[in-house]
């Protein structure tokens, strides 16, 4: 079940996000690291009221954060739709739980969030060398946009969109 997160969670996910990293080490993405993301990260989206996690039987088995805000870089994306939209950000699921389906459960929660905001775009963005995430994101219909140089290193990001039909 998707809930919002709570603080007493931040110790759990970070535990998860930390099994993550290696995974995504593993598959040759170096995204993430013990630099990012952070406690102090989920604890601002958890302070914004935009995390919400993946619990069943009390056991955390995946985060996301799902904001009004995009990234400092997104006004320069070109976007298909200039509407406001949904953000997905920090998408996490336990290598114990991955192919369940959590993921999915996740994206169409975002859409029915966008939904009942009336925002009509969700977007994202992922590493290059994150063959996983880019996947994922077209597994779910959402339309590569463009690369950019991330400005903070040397890699480059891939954006991605999905426009929601206002009339579902």
């Amino acid at each position: 079940m998707i809930r919002k997160a709570n603080p007493k969670d931040i110790d759990n996910i970070m535990s998860m996000v930390k099994l993550v990293v290696e995974i995504m080490h593993a598959q040759g993405s170096q995204q993430w690291d013990e630099t990012y993301p952070t406690a102090k990260d989920y604890q601002k989206d958890l302070g914004r009221d935009e995390l919400y996690v993946f619990e069943e039987e009390g056991i955390i088995y995946g985060v996301c954060t799902i904001s009004k805000r995009g990234h400092q870089e997104y006004p320069l994306i070109n976007w298909s739709s200039q509407q406001p939209a949904l953000t997905i950000k920090r998408l996490a699921i336990s290598p114990n739980y991955q192919g369940k389906g959590v993921a999915n459960q996740f994206f169409q929660f975002a859409e029915n969030l966008a939904k009942s905001l009336g925002r009509y775009a969700l977007n994202t963005d992922t590493f290059a060398h994150n063959q996983f995430a880019q996947r994922l994101f077209q597994r779910q219909g959402y339309q590569f946009v463009e690369a950019r140089q991330d400005p903070r290193d040397l890699n480059e990001l891939y954006y991605y969109e999905k426009l929601l039909n206002e009339e579902e």
